[in-house]
Formats: structure tokens, sequence, C-alpha cells
């Protein structure tokens, strides 16, 4: 596994992999509290899905944005930086919101009664006092990373613009596809995530495993992964026909998108869940991305045999990056070219 090099990488990543460690703690006590709290029969009321799958999204945005951060650096990918850091900022507003949310939880349900009026919670336990602290801190420990990471990630900017420079040997045309390779492979990243989200979200709180639907939305899982991992190597080997096959599994989570956000929009009885504004939020981004990224899938189609696969040489690129980092080298600190950085 790639180790960062210089003192920024290591702050960089070190801060996402502080905010994983701290976060995974505190979700951890947070579901613990709650396991102490509710009763088997809470699985009757669809809330009991949605606490641990909010605080499921917290653990797996955080390890998700360290895996891209060693990415991000170990191929100086200045467009990935920034996604990481909007993506944090996001996350960031998401857990603010959440104590609001578990506190009226925590309200709502010692009220709930079962088909048999019975508790669905332990009526002598106080799950907010007790976790009240820890869900406060969330907002807290992603405000301060996200302050760290915006700040190395302008620092990283300014380390990187010289070596992608020298990767794309100062062509402006060879600049313009390299800009739209970068920009795909961040966008299959974002979609990965955005898309596993609202699939989980969806499958296990709205079709709450009924049958065969539930089956067929959560295979969306491991077909966006292997569609992901396709779409990596054909871009990176210029191989027509596989990134035809994926321009079609692109179009083809387009409809299933627009069909789901229908679908929850609409009357019937996939509409009335709960979690709906967060579902429709996650569908509509991943919308979003899917077709840019479906755009931007084209373009570096249309990009092939133009002189771009040798420079997505990862031998020549290695010896670039060691070049630009050799003791002495000068020339990035007065290089004209220092602004031409990509991202």
């Amino acid at each position: 596994m790639y180790k960062p090099t210089t003192q920024n990488e290591w702050l960089f990543c070190g801060a996402l992999l502080a905010q994983a460690i701290i976060i995974l703690a505190l979700e951890i006590y947070i579901i613990s509290e709650w396991q102490v709290w509710v009763r088997p029969n809470v699985i009757q009321v669809t809330v009991s899905y949605v606490v641990p799958i909010n605080l499921a999204i917290f653990v797996f945005t955080c390890a998700y944005e360290l895996v891209l951060a060693i990415d991000a650096v170990h191929h100086k990918n200045n467009l990935l930086l920034f996604a990481i850091c909007v993506s944090n900022a996001c996350i960031l507003a998401f857990s603010a919101m959440q104590p609001n949310s578990l506190k009226e939880i925590a309200r709502r349900l010692p009220t709930a009664r079962d088909n048999e009026s019975q508790p669905l919670v332990d009526l002598d336990f106080d799950f907010w006092k007790r976790v009240g602290p820890a869900q406060i801190a969330c907002p807290i420990i992603f405000g301060i990373c996200t302050f760290i990471i915006w700040s190395c990630a302008y620092r990283l900017h300014k380390e990187y613009a010289w070596a992608i420079y020298r990767r794309i040997h100062g062509d402006m045309s060879i600049k313009t596809r390299f800009l739209a390779y970068e920009i795909y492979l961040v966008l299959i990243k974002l979609d990965f995530y955005f898309i596993a989200v609202f699939v989980v979200q969806y499958g296990l709180i709205d079709v709450h495993f009924e049958e065969p639907e539930f089956a067929l939305t959560m295979a969306l899982l491991p077909a966006s992964f292997l569609m992901m991992a396709l779409a990596f190597w054909c871009v990176l080997r210029e191989r027509k026909i596989g990134m035809i096959m994926v321009i079609v599994c692109h179009a083809a989570i387009i409809a299933y998108l627009i069909s789901r956000i229908i679908v929850l929009c609409g009357n019937g009885e996939r509409a009335n869940t709960a979690d709906k504004d967060m579902m429709l939020l996650f569908a509509f981004v991943a919308l979003i991305l899917m077709i840019c990224t479906l755009i931007c899938a084209v373009v570096c189609t249309f990009n092939f045999n133009h002189g771009l696969k040798e420079v997505l040489n990862e031998n020549s690129y290695k010896r670039d990056t060691q070049f630009a980092a050799l003791p002495g080298r000068t020339d990035r600190s007065y290089s004209p070219y220092h602004r031409l950085s990509l991202g």
C-alpha cells in the first residue's frame, strides 16, 4: 500500500485517519447504547433501521474518504483532493442535523407501543442523556478535520502542480485530454459512494426485504463496484469495446435512479417511507454525478488513440514525479507553467 511521503501528505491523510478512528469509536458507543435501550420488538417500526443505517453511513464515509485520500496523494490528483474536501464538508452538514433527529427519536420512541401494547424501549433508560454528548461531538470532529484537510489540500495542490505539468510535457492538447481523464476517474469514485449509500437506505428501509426487489436492489452494490473497476481498466488501456459497455452501464444506472426518484416522489407505497428526504438527496446527487460521468466517459472514449495512453504509463509518471521531488530542484518554484495545474 502506498505511504505518504511529504509532511503535507501525512497531515492530509493523518487527519482523515484520526477522523475515521474517532468517529468509529463514537458510533460504536452510540450503537451499543442503542442496543441496550431498544427491545427486540422495536423492529416493528421503521425507525429501528433508520438510526443504525445513518450511523453506518458516517463510518463508511470516513473509511471511503481515507481510501480516496491515499489514492489522491499516490496519483498526485488535485481534483480528487478537492472532491474529498467537498465530501467532508457535506458530511459535516449531515452530521450537524443528526443530534436533533436522534433527540426527536429518543423523545418519540418511549411513547410508542407494539401490537400487544408493549413498549419498544427500556423506559428506565435515558438514552439521549447517555449518547447526546457523543452525538454532538461528531460534527465538531468533522468540522476540525474539514479545516485541516482544506488547508493541507491547498498546499498539496501547489506541490502537485509541477509534477502534473511534467507528466503532460507542457502539451495543451494533452492537458485537455488528461483533464477529462482525471475528471472521469474522480466522478466514478464519487458515483460509487452515493449509489452505495442510496441503495443501502432504499433497500433496507423502503423495500425492506421484499423479494424480488430487495435482492435486485442490493445486487447493484457489487455491480457498481465491478463497473467502476472495468471503467478504470478500460480508460487506462483505451479499450473502446469495454468503454462502450461501461457507457451502457452508466445509462442503465441513470434510468434506474430516475425510476426510483419518480417512485419516491409519487403516491404509491414506496413513497411513504421513513428517511425519504435523505434517500432523495443521495438519489439526486448520484443522478447528477452519473450524468456528468456518462458525458465524460464519451469524451474519454473519443480521446482514445490521441497520445494520452503513453502519458498515463505508470513508469514514466513515476520518473517524472521522482525528478520533480529531487533535492535542490527549484524549477517548480519559479516555473511559469506552475499556474497550468490541473484542478
